[in-house]
């Protein structure tokens, strides 16, 4: 099986906008796609923060805050200006997502040690 980046996968989530596309657009006000459609990267649920957070194709984070259980308000997607009082941490959350991203990608082999 060959995996493909999100970027490169067609929107399976009956969104209006991007249905049977690729998705590389984050902030249209029209989309409807939601946080587990193909196209969408790793994405984090940050209820402490009341929005989720995602790597965009180029691995940068962004946000996007809910409207409602299930629905995004993508016209709100971005990233954390220097001057939010989260950039810093945005900062750990999106080096640790790129690391997560690439050990998925390429999985380290696992050892079986008999001790």
């Amino acid at each position: 099986m060959t995996h493909l980046p999100p970027w490169k996968q067609l929107c399976d989530c009956r969104c209006p906008v991007h249905h049977g596309f690729q998705r590389t657009t984050y902030n249209d006000e029209r989309c409807a796609c939601t946080i587990t459609c193909a196209t969408q990267p790793i994405t984090l649920i940050a209820k402490q923060w009341d929005c989720a957070l995602f790597l965009d194709h180029g691995g940068d984070l962004w946000f996007v805050d809910p409207l409602a259980p299930g629905l995004w308000d993508w016209s709100s997607a971005g990233h954390f200006r220097e001057d939010h009082e989260l950039y810093e941490a945005s900062r750990i959350i999106e080096r640790k997502l790129r690391q997560t991203a690439t050990i998925l990608a390429d999985p380290p082999q696992l050892r079986h040690d008999s001790a």
